[in-house]
């Protein structure tokens, strides 16, 4: 195969077919090359657990850690019933890479819903190793451990000094099969095309566009992190500052980019690094802020068989019976009555929730951004 005039390595094309076997006790298996039939068991589901009784920690964001415990409902009904307070508890600490030898630093205790299989977990500290100890206890001071999970480190909650970017373009109006000699020729081969290029042009090659160096980068401004903020919409993610993860989540909230229009601009070329982890505001001299918002979450489980309503509205379970909505909380009073009547309706539950919202602020504080798709805490908002 051919690439305007260049063959391409015949390694690129490796693994397409299968080979022929060596001669010997491994020939016994060889498939041949005709296509693999697989076949898979028609029907069936997942289950909802294993019952390996492992806990997985991982990091959300620099405070927040979620935790999940692989425990079947049988499992999960035993230690509930050896338990004093009927439920689970997470035991959180600290761990130092420091001191391997030294015993973790407990940071505190969560109790946790008996139908909980997962939960998130605030920690203090950001940029620090944690383990997560799953148990109960039989007694005041009696505890069981079921399980305990691998360290895990969250990010630090700070941007990254370097806030350098620098962006690498291939010229167009030169043939690819071209540049491939060019770079082949003239470049270590453990650099990126695109990186190489740069490297050459700046070198003055002949045969390549001019490429200047310029003006070191300016650091951006807090107007401009801002400014960058509301042209993008950050709004479901609480912060100014942008990363690979944030933009991920732009993409599965539906965000799209218009690439025409930032080709309009100018922008021609790809970023080549970007340093960016989770944070606030770069320190530094531009004026003091702050910005405050308030959502409300409602959540809560029963028999998955059982039918619940809130403000009236009938609400949709999942399959272990629990649910969960999230509201926007403005200022103001809202009312939302809950009820969850059993399948055969002979017994019901029912708790009236009232919220309320009065803010009062001392000096310039701005509202943080929040996702627009949150609605007012009210029962026709229920879906």
């Amino acid at each position: 195969m051919t690439v305007e005039g260049s063959r391409l390595p015949s390694i690129l094309f490796e693994g397409d077919r299968p080979g022929v076997p060596a001669a010997g006790a491994g020939e016994r298996f060889a498939l041949g090359a005709g296509p693999i039939e697989e076949q898979f068991p028609a029907g069936g589901d997942l289950p909802e657990a294993y019952g390996t009784q492992q806990v997985l920690v991982t990091p959300r964001d620099p405070h927040w850690l979620y935790v999940h415990w692989d425990l079947t409902r049988q499992q999960l009904r035993d230690y509930n019933a050896q338990s004093l307070h009927k439920h689970l508890v997470l035991r959180v600490s600290r761990t130092d890479p420091a001191q391997a030898d030294a015993a973790p630093a407990p940071v505190g205790e969560v109790h946790v819903h008996p139908e909980s299989r997962h939960w998130f977990v605030h920690v203090a500290e950001a940029g620090a190793k944690y383990a997560v100890e799953l148990g109960f206890y039989r007694r005041p001071k009696g505890w069981t451990r079921i399980a305990t999970s691998a360290p895990t480190a969250t990010p630090p909650d700070m941007v990254s000094p370097d806030t350098n970017t620098r962006f690498a373009t291939i010229p167009p109006e030169v043939a690819l099969a071209r540049l491939v000699d060019i770079v082949s020729a003239g470049a270590q081969q453990k650099h990126s095309l695109a990186h190489a290029l740069e490297e050459l042009r700046l070198a003055g090659h002949p045969e390549l566009p001019p490429l200047t160096a310029g003006d070191p980068p300016k650091p951006w401004t807090l107007q401009q992190e801002r400014a960058l903020a509301e042209v993008i919409k950050l709004r479901q993610l609480g912060r100014l500052s942008v990363g690979s993860l944030d933009i991920t989540e732009l993409v599965q909230n539906g965000l799209r980019l218009d690439l025409s229009s930032l080709a309009a601009l100018g922008w021609t070329g790809a970023v080549s690094s970007e340093s960016s982890p989770h944070g606030g505001a770069p320190a530094g001299p531009a004026g003091f802020w702050c910005n405050l918002n308030a959502e409300l979450i409602i959540y809560g489980a029963t028999e998955p068989s059982a039918n619940v309503t809130i403000g009236g509205e009938p609400v949709k379970l999942r399959p272990d019976g629990s649910f969960s909505y999230r509201f926007a909380l403005p200022d103001g009073q809202y009312e939302l009555p809950v009820t969850a009547t059993s399948a055969d309706g002979t017994e019901a539950r029912h708790a009236d929730l009232k919220f309320s919202r009065a803010t009062e602020c001392i000096g310039d504080v701005g509202q943080h951004p929040q996702d627009p798709a949150l609605k007012l805490p009210t029962p026709e908002n229920v879906v």
